[in-house]
């Protein structure tokens, strides 16, 4: 990415057009067509810069709450702690499909989250290190140069639900660990942030696409983009989150495959997943354009989410309950068809009707 650096003067030494956000068609002949730069242009600052602001919010207050509760020897299992975990996990998944632009700059997506891990290397390379008491990891700045198994949400979530420590020295040292990787995720999403501002390279080529641009030759492109980060969101949230755990069957469940069901937040996680996809929809103008021409897509992809969310409420017991209870358990296959619903409607109808084709996406060949 930082090849490009250098082309920005001279893109804007061109003229910038300035995009109003909320439009979401320009007019072409007798109808209208998607106004792809005006999509790009909100799903920046509605959407994308917003999410980004929350997560490292909720990192630099995760932080302080760690500091503190180690000075008091509370340790990392504290109910305040758990809440602030919680907020920052939903915090995360309000941009994780966002696998483009700065986040993909040293690893940052990998060392926020590793996660799926089905090599189960958070956990071995963890064990190792807990047992030689391994220095590099309780320094912020050291921690980030480790593997990324070992850094971020999943490694955090492990040290918060393992059995007490076992002696006063070893209590220490988790606690340490934990305040690294907290410092390190404040580091990292606070980078991130930064580099989503108006006044930074990335957003500059997504926002003023042409010849000379390395990434974006047209708005169409940009917009593709945008569009593919949705479709793969809905696809990972489908294939990852809900068809992994829970299985074919009741029987076939494997709830232990869900994200963050050590700490028991994976329906909060589920319900901002369906919460930031809806918004991405909505807040980038896509929504505004496709009810402008197609009525009926727009109001049942508007419904599957809301039926999402209501669903979602619905269910009372934590995620690795909920997903072997016979009782639940058809509120846990709805949830997983909705998924699939929005996924195959959004890379189908919804792609076609603003003229982009999909292609392969960032999850493709995983």
């Amino acid at each position: 990415m930082r090849g490009y650096k250098v082309l920005i003067f001279s893109l804007f030494a061109t003229g910038a057009v300035n995009i109003g956000p909320g439009v979401a068609a320009e007019a072409e002949g007798d109808g209208a067509k998607p106004d792809y730069a005006a999509i790009v242009q909100a799903t920046v600052t509605g959407h994308i810069r917003p999410a980004y602001s929350r997560m490292a919010k909720a990192s630099k207050n995760l932080a302080l709450i760690m500091k503190a509760a180690c000075r008091t020897d509370e340790g990392v299992t504290t109910p305040t702690i758990t809440k602030s975990f919680m907020d920052v996990a939903s915090a995360w998944v309000s941009v994780q499909h966002i696998r483009f632009g700065p986040v993909k700059d040293e690893n940052r997506y990998e060392r926020i989250s590793f996660w799926p891990d089905p090599k189960n290397l958070t956990s071995r390379q963890m064990s190792a290190v807990l047992v030689k008491r391994d220095a590099t990891v309780i320094n912020a700045e050291t921690l980030a140069k480790k593997s990324i198994a070992l850094q971020g949400l999943t490694a955090l979530e492990r040290l918060m639900t393992m059995a007490p420590a076992e002696d006063r020295e070893e209590a220490v040292f988790r606690c340490e660990y934990a305040q690294a990787i907290t410092d390190n995720l404040v580091q990292i999403s606070s980078s991130v942030e930064a580099d989503w501002a108006a006044d930074k390279d990335f957003p500059r080529l997504l926002g003023t696409p042409g010849p000379e641009n390395p990434l974006y030759r047209d708005h169409r492109e940009a917009a593709l983009e945008v569009m593919k980060s949705l479709s793969a969101g809905l696809q990972f949230l489908h294939e990852r989150k809900l068809v992994a755990p829970l299985g074919e069957t009741l029987e076939k469940a494997r709830p232990k495959r869900a994200e963050f069901w050590r700490s028991g937040t994976t329906l909060d996680a589920l319900d901002a997943n369906f919460e930031t996809l809806m918004e991405l929809y909505t807040k980038s103008g896509i929504s505004a354009y496709v009810k402008s021409v197609d009525e009926g897509l727009d109001k049942t992809l508007m419904t599957s989410y809301e039926q999402a969310l209501v669903t979602l409420k619905g269910i009372e017991k934590p995620f690795v309950e909920a997903a072997t209870d016979k009782a639940l358990r058809p509120k846990m296959d709805y949830l997983r068809f909705l998924a699939e619903d929005l996924q195959l409607r959004s890379s189908g109808n919804l792609a076609n009707t603003l003229g982009l084709s999909l292609g392969f996406n960032a999850l493709d060949g995983d």
